[in-house]
């Protein structure tokens, strides 16, 4: 190699070097904490409901899918939510795919990360609604808020969840899990 490829090669890496450092973005490192089992346990309306979850990168890790599964036997909903940041429109983008079928998933939600919440619209016909995700900073815990868009505009609590890590302590000190 000429001393000129050299030095060339050592200012690529010096330009690149900050880059590399930095690590990934804040929005994927917010994606990674979703990786892995969760068990979230919550309510829709007075109905209790609780759920094993999963979150993986795939698609060559364009998107964080997040599995969920009624613990019921057998179970009453499963859905899987495909999440994904577009770095040129400086947002999120999420697919919510569920046992409802293909009429609910015209709807593409979108929405912005904000310190460690991610709050998502989907702007459905018939009313939008808003999914407000947030993550404790070290990814053990979260909540998951679902509001749906009332015909004067305000905003009603369509189901609530906390998520945890299968066998930690859940709020209140009772372990979270199976």
């Amino acid at each position: 190699m000429s001393r000129l490829a050299a030095a060339l090669l050592a200012l690529a890496g010096l330009a690149l070097a900050p880059a590399l450092r930095a690590g990934p973005p804040p929005e994927t490192r917010y994606l990674a904490q979703l990786a892995g089992d969760w068990d979230m346990r919550g309510s829709m309306g007075s109905k209790a409901l609780h759920y094993r979850a999963r979150g993986r990168w795939t698609l060559d890790g364009a998107w964080l899918e997040l599995w969920m599964q009624d613990r019921a036997r057998p179970p009453g909903y499963e859905a899987r939510v495909f999440l994904g940041y577009d770095a040129h429109q400086h947002d999120f983008v999420a697919h919510w795919l569920d046992r409802f079928g293909a009429a609910g998933a015209r709807v593409v939600g979108s929405g912005r990360l904000s310190e460690r919440t991610l709050v998502l619209e989907f702007p459905y016909p018939e009313g939008a609604f808003r999914d407000t995700l947030t993550l404790a900073p070290d990814g053990s815990s979260g909540t998951l808020l679902l509001e749906q868009q009332q015909p004067d505009g305000h905003w009603s609590t369509f189901a609530r969840y906390t998520l945890a890590r299968p066998g930690a302590p859940a709020p209140g000190g009772a372990p979270h899990g199976p």
